[in-house]
């Protein structure tokens, strides 16, 4: 499917769902890289939160204070 019509939340869908988990900038990386797309942190969190809450998974990067880092689990 090409990038430009794909909406940036099947975008962020695209890239954080499995076992890996994604910080903020990591996703705005593979965006880029993946989708030639220039998403913006912020503009990804927000897509985030569109999510059902029983899909997703938010932790602290082990290692960091406060570098939260995510993924979503289950069928969306």
């Amino acid at each position: 499917m090409e990038s430009n019509k794909l909406t940036q939340k099947s975008r962020l869908q695209q890239i954080i769902t499995g076992t890996q988990f994604w910080t903020l900038f990591e996703i705005q990386l593979e965006c880029l890289t993946r989708f030639s797309s220039h998403d913006s942190e912020t503009a990804l969190s927000a897509r985030w939160r569109e999510f059902p809450l029983s899909n997703r998974v938010k932790r602290i990067r082990a290692g960091t204070c406060n570098t939260y880092e995510y993924r979503l689990v289950g069928p969306i």
